[in-house]
């Protein structure tokens, strides 16, 4: 897995998905944008930083998730008011929250069930 490189940022891109009923998919490495199955484009996901999606029917895989989670790549949709109503990103990464995740996942059974 790609660890997080800040020197790397400038590289990085952002996919801004605006046009409405595509489908994002992951294959061979490349996000994938297609429309009435005939491919529109791809990126490669090493490139990309984040995937915001505020069209409207809109459809991804759940290969595509987990492929951006794997290059520790952020997915936001949106509202069709464009504002963001959910962040994901990647549990495994060098930040705060991915090290409270991991250790409520590696508590011990009793903990767990306290939590």
């Amino acid at each position: 897995m790609p660890a997080f490189n800040p020197e790397r940022l400038a590289m990085d891109r952002i996919v801004d998905i605006a046009t409405d009923d595509l489908h994002l998919s992951a294959y061979r490495g490349f996000l994938v944008v297609s429309l009435d199955r005939q491919e529109q484009g791809r990126v490669a996901l090493d490139d990309i930083q984040a995937v915001i999606v505020h069209a409207h029917g809109v459809t991804w895989t759940t290969s595509l998730v987990v492929a951006l989670a794997e290059h520790c790549t952020i997915l936001v949709p949106c509202t069709y008011t464009d504002t963001a109503v959910a962040f994901i990103s990647p549990i495994d990464g060098h930040h705060p929250r991915a090290a409270r995740i991991r250790a409520k996942v590696d508590a011990a059974r009793p903990l767990f069930k306290q939590l």
